[in-house]
């Protein structure tokens, strides 16, 4: 299913360097994911993030209205849960939504990387369960990265004089996570793959040939993409100890995660330390940036 989207444009409008892909959470919509991101949340410097980073896209998603089991009634979520406190009772049921938006949103991916350049130059973020749909998104790119391409569609570009020299690693730019947790943990990595059940389960032998190339592909994302983690220790929804557990899953699965913890903040990103960091990751990741009273680069 084709998911509604609420884009807002880059504020350098000469230049698109990069895409962030941002899940609301639970219950939320887009609309208020971007107002509440963009206009309120703010760094040190009183200054949102489409303010400091002027040439990133940015792609909010809109989850289904899904059926709440529990309760009887739908609304806005990635998938169902059954207790918000416990994340693994009757834990079953979050594979089916799980999979039909992990689906949905690796086709953004696809589309965003080929306007833009290149898986490299997308970030996949989310919050709570907008975040933990975003984790095992991130798992299934093997096919976005395996697909038959130009290269240079879905790879960093590399110097035509170095054909010699083997292509560089396929990667997102960032994944970053908020208030979230992996659903499914404890698994190897092909293991969480397989909860979902987006694999193919064709027995020809070109189709499995297929597969292992997706997921060798894959392999190569969950490793070389860089990650950050946030959560407030008072968070009342989603405890700190979800955010640790997803912390050690993704180190297990070899992916380098800078993890950052704060003491309040709630439920949502801590500001404005929690922003600041933000940023010098982002920045870290060569999306260019502007400070206060700079000019914008124009390229």
């Amino acid at each position: 299913m084709e998911l509604g989207q609420l884009v807002v444009a880059p504020l350098n409008p000469r230049v698109h360097t990069h895409t962030l892909i941002f899940l609301h959470g639970r219950g939320d919509t887009s609309a208020n994911m971007t107002d509440s991101l963009l206009r309120w949340t703010r760094n040190s410097r009183r200054r949102s993030l489409v303010d400091v980073f002027p040439t990133v896209r940015w792609v909010f998603p809109q989850a289904e209205p899904r059926l709440i089991q529990k309760e009887g009634h739908t609304w806005p979520q990635w998938f169902d849960i059954w207790n918000i406190l416990d994340m693994s009772d009757s834990e079953e049921l979050q594979a089916p939504g799980l999979r039909d938006s992990v689906a949905s949103v690796r086709r953004i991916v696809r589309a965003e990387a080929r306007k833009v350049g290149g898986l490299h130059r997308v970030i996949l973020a989310g919050i709570s369960q907008g975040g933990a749909t975003a984790a095992h998104a991130l798992l299934h790119l093997g096919e976005v990265a395996a697909e038959n391409a130009p290269p240079e569609k879905l790879l960093e570009p590399r110097d035509v004089t170095d054909l010699d020299e083997p292509p560089p690693p396929a990667r997102l730019c960032a994944l970053m996570c908020f208030s979230c947790w992996l659903p499914f943990p404890g698994g190897s990595l092909d293991e969480t793959r397989e909860v979902i059940g987006l694999g193919s389960d064709n027995d020809d032998e070109e189709v499995e040939e297929e597969d292992e190339i997706v997921r060798e592909k894959g392999d190569e994302i969950v490793r070389h993409t860089p990650v950050f983690l946030g959560h407030c220790n008072d968070d009342p929804l989603v405890f700190p100890e979800y955010g640790r557990q997803l912390r050690d899953e993704l180190r297990g699965f070899g992916m380098t995660v800078d993890w950052n913890e704060y003491p309040e903040g709630g439920h949502w990103l801590n500001a404005p330390q929690g922003v600041d960091d933000v940023v010098e990751f982002l920045k870290a990741r060569g999306i260019p940036a502007v400070e206060e009273g700079e000019t914008q680069p124009l390229y």
